[in-house]
């Protein structure tokens, strides 16, 4: 079932892209898997079914977001609905940068780069006490700097994205300008925001890259499987 509606979208959105968002929406859904295993015969390789692992995971939170957004705009939320927007932007530029590196080395039939590459995006972080202990190795990479890479494809990407952390950080436009309306000196307070169709409209524009994520898991499934194919004829 469409996710979005023709109300939904910008009115100068074309119903083909329209159209297109909504069935790759249902086709990432179809890529769910409950479970993977990891070690599986008769290789028995890690790494191809970690970075798969990386990916289910990461498609999930995608998924949640743009559910979650569209679920909170019409429960008269949506300034939650733009922390999803934002949380899209960085979530596919995460998977992109991953996607990048992965591709590489597995173009380079490096197994081993790809067993080290997908542990580090599997499970970096952040947390002071945790890089203590296991090393500045694992440190997740500076999420600018994936925004900033996507803007090398999009070049309005980066622009898109800080818009939406004005709103999303407690800034003139997250509060004040989000709720009030200054009428002839007088604020009204609008307890869903001033315009809050905007909110959809930036779900919708952040639900286009999923087109891109799309092609990108299609991209990694190739690569991997070649790698595996390569390491099996060694």
């Amino acid at each position: 079932m469409p996710l979005f509606k023709k109300s939904d979208c910008p009115p100068e959105m074309p119903d083909e892209i329209l159209w297109a968002v909504n069935q790759c929406i249902d086709d990432l859904q179809a890529k769910l898997v409950d479970q993977v295993i990891l070690a599986e015969p008769p290789l028995r390789l890690g790494a191809p079914n970690l970075a798969r692992c990386f990916m289910q995971a990461h498609l999930r939170r995608m998924l949640m977001f743009v559910e979650g957004g569209y679920a909170e705009f019409h429960a008269g939320r949506p300034l939650m609905t733009e922390m999803a927007s934002r949380a899209l932007y960085e979530n596919v530029a995460t998977l992109c940068d991953y996607s990048t590196k992965l591709q590489e080395l597995c173009a380079a039939n490096n197994y081993a780069g790809v067993n080290e590459l997908t542990q580090k995006y599997t499970f970096s972080t952040r947390l002071p006490h945790f890089l203590e202990t296991n090393g500045p190795a694992w440190k997740a990479p500076q999420i600018l700097n994936q925004i900033d890479k996507m803007n090398k494809r999009n070049e309005t990407y980066r622009s898109a994205y800080d818009h939406l952390c004005e709103i999303v950080h407690p800034n003139g436009l997250g509060a004040v300008v989000y709720f009030a309306r200054n009428e002839d000196g007088l604020m009204t307070f609008q307890p869903r925001g001033a315009v809050p169709e905007r909110a959809m409209e930036s779900l919708v524009m952040a639900a286009i890259l999923f087109l891109t994520v799309f092609v990108e898991l299609d991209e990694m499934e190739k690569s991997l499987a070649a790698l595996t194919a390569g390491t099996e004829a060694k």
